[in-house]
């Protein structure tokens, strides 16, 4: 052996790089210890065997082609990455180099010399920064980038094929009332299972990504119709709706969806704005439903738009007003509260109503400065009319609930206007409640503490459990003008009625049935057992303008369209008197709430048959006040203005009430 073989054999045999020598059946001639270790072994227990033993079954065909190439001549040398699975079974990554080592006249044998750096570590690290870049952390699909560049490429291939592609955008129905109540934990448990049953309902080959939030996207390719279409995208949905246990709290989610199929001119970024639009169309139309995209959608998103735009100049240069609705004292009628409902004076179309204008500024996050510009001025009317003694009932939207801004807006307006805090009261319809009663009782907890009463509104549409919503902080609620249209049907409506009264007086509330338009409705709402009530029979929203206020307190709202001619005198002060509240604090109290609102709901309605109430049933207001309700005195009994120093917010309370 020559000096110079043998400082080459010392120089392979301590090389920090994985070197090999191949032989022409590629097999290992000799192996170096870097090499060997790469694979788990020692050089004797690779040496003999073929480099096909210990590559990755995926790199094999390119592995095979690439030593081809070099033994017959087309190239020299070659480098690549490639995977070779050690002796555990791991996959390793490593930069490889081949190299021609061609016969002498000695020993004319064709070897291949290999050259191998281990690069698993890079490899990782490289993937892992694929993963954040293109996959959503949360449910590993992929996410938009990933999403837009596989439909750019779809829409490429589709080009030329009598088939399309068809993009569907779905968002989950009321997600936010789970993240809120239950947690982010919880809400992100909701959408790694979503995720999972998307991912399970589509066929092999469809793309599911998630754009963030509760919103995913499924790309469908060889899309021959929309029918076809339509019937993939169900059975996700069907699968979605499945019941999902979260935090011990059983969840059916839904999922709106809206569908756009290509068309020769789409681009991923269109096609995905269309299946959007037809989303929010779906979303509109009931939620829990499929729109087709069609052209006049686009129109109609710009024209929300539009109207967006204009809301924004309308809250900044004072286009918005309020009106006031009588709340009245049934036995009397006299006028015992105002309700506060916004209207936009647009400076071309004239007077809008809530209906044209709120849905939009719930969306555009334009109901929080919509609804502090209400609060105020509800506080300015009380302050301009000192010798009403009533109060002002606003609403707030479930958004100004969660909004850490409600409390200041408030303590704001009473500032600003030196109106005492018992004279402005606050609406919050049941959802927006159940959101409260987790995400944010602290604020409702302040507004209390101020001295502002909160009113369930257009309580029984929402779908909170009873006991969940009493457990607030509220001092009345409002039964919703849905079961005021049934009564008189000597069934349901009736029975409802009775019920929810007999429940105020129970649980030491107050309750304004909503919506009596008529004499026979007034009649039946006063048998029934309310103390308070309105709607158009009483008084049209009224522009304050057009209400008169005495200095002997008597009020006069108009006659016609715009209200009832009611003319009725309010005493000039109101006595003031401490409001039950629900325990906030009392854990044995809230958590005993439950079995008293079932009793007195079963005692009302037994009472239609002239049946006695369960012996030995306690009335919900001892659980509220600690003791019994003094003995003989009714909601007429006491002080019928006294409910007037406390109150409530809402969504729905910013439209037509009746």
């Amino acid at each position: 052996m020559t000096r110079t073989e043998d400082l080459f054999r010392q120089a392979f045999r301590e090389s920090p790089i994985g070197m090999a020598v191949l032989d022409d059946a590629g097999r290992y001639e000799e192996v170096n210890a870097t090499f060997a270790s790469v694979l788990g072994l020692s050089p004797a227990a690779v040496i003999g065997r073929s480099f096909a033993d210990f590559t990755h079954p995926d790199d094999m065909v390119a592995s095979r082609d690439t030593l081809r190439r070099i033994r017959t001549g087309q190239t020299s040398s070659a480098q690549f990455l490639k995977r070779y699975l050690s002796a555990k079974g791991e996959v390793v990554w490593a930069r490889v180099t081949v190299s021609d080592a061609p016969g002498s006249h000695l020993d004319p044998r064709h070897r291949l010399v290999v050259q191998v750096e281990d690069v698993t570590e890079e490899r990782r690290t490289k993937d892992l920064l694929t993963q954040r870049t293109l996959y959503d952390h949360l449910t590993g699909l992929a996410n938009r980038t990933l999403l837009l560049d596989r439909l750019a490429l779809a829409l490429d291939a589709h080009r030329d094929r009598i088939t399309t592609v068809a993009c569907a955008f779905l968002d989950v129905d009321h997600f936010k009332v789970v993240n809120d109540s239950l947690g982010h934990e919880a809400g992100d448990s909701l959408l790694v299972e979503i995720a999972r049953r998307i991912q399970d309902a589509v066929r092999p080959g469809d793309t599911v990504a998630r754009l963030g939030g509760d919103e995913f996207v499924v790309i469908l390719e060889n899309v021959r119709s929309r029918a076809i279409a339509e019937g993939v995208i169900g059975a996700v949905t069907q699968a979605v709706q499945s019941a999902v246990i979260v935090e011990s709290h059983e969840i059916v989610p839904t999922v709106s969806v809206g569908l756009a199929l290509a068309e020769l001119d789409s681009t991923a970024e269109g096609l995905v704005r269309a299946a959007d639009t037809a989303m929010s169309a779906a979303k509109e139309s009931g939620r829990a439903r499929l729109a087709a995209y069609h052209p006049g959608m686009r129109r109609d998103a710009m024209s929300k738009l539009s109207v967006e735009a204009e809301l924004r100049t309308a809250i900044r240069d004072g286009q918005l007003v309020v009106f006031y609705q009588p709340v009245v004292d049934l036995a009397s009628r006299r006028i015992i509260a105002f309700e506060a409902l916004v209207r936009w004076h647009h400076p071309s179309r004239g007077l809008l109503g809530p209906d044209e204008f709120i849905g939009i500024a719930e969306e555009a996050n334009l109901i929080v400065p919509l609804g502090s510009h209400v609060i105020h001025e509800a506080c300015r009317f009380i302050s301009t009319h000192p010798d009403f003694s009533g109060r002002v009932l606003v609403n707030v939207s479930t958004k100004q609930i969660g909004s850490a801004d409600l409390t200041r807006v408030v303590r704001s307006a009473l500032t600003e206007s030196g109106v005492n805090p018992s004279r402005l009261g606050l609406e919050i319809t049941e959802t927006g409640m159940l959101m409260a009663s987790h995400a944010a009782k602290s604020d409702l907890e302040a507004l209390t503490a101020l001295g502002v009463d909160l009113v369930i509104d257009d309580f029984g549409t929402g779908y909170s459990a009873l006991s969940s919503v009493l457990l607030n902080p509220v001092s009345g609620l409002k039964l919703a003008r849905e079961f005021t249209l049934r009564l008189g049907d000597r069934s349901t409506g009736d029975r409802i009625s009775i019920a929810m009264a007999t429940l105020t007086m129970s649980l030491d509330m107050y309750g304004v049935i909503e919506g009596i338009e008529t004499e026979a409705q007034y009649a039946l709402a006063r048998r029934h057992g309310w103390t308070y009530g309105q709607g158009f029979l009483f008084g049209h929203p009224t522009p304050e303008e057009l209400i008169t206020i005495d200095t002997d307190g008597t009020v006069h709202v108009p006659t016609g369209d715009r209200g009832a001619g009611l003319a009725v005198g309010l005493p000039p002060t109101v006595r003031p008197e401490t409001a039950p509240r629900l325990p906030i604090d009392d854990r044995e109290s809230r958590l005993g709430l439950v079995d008293p609102l079932e009793q007195a709901t079963r005692d009302s309605l037994a009472s239609l048959q002239g049946a006695a109430p369960a012996p030995g049933s306690s009335s919900p207001a001892s659980h509220r006040n600690g003791g019994s309700a003094a003995a003989g005195q009714t909601s007429h009994d006491r002080d019928p203005f006294a409910w007037t120093h406390r109150s409530g917010l809402d969504t729905g309370v910013f439209g037509v009430h009746r």
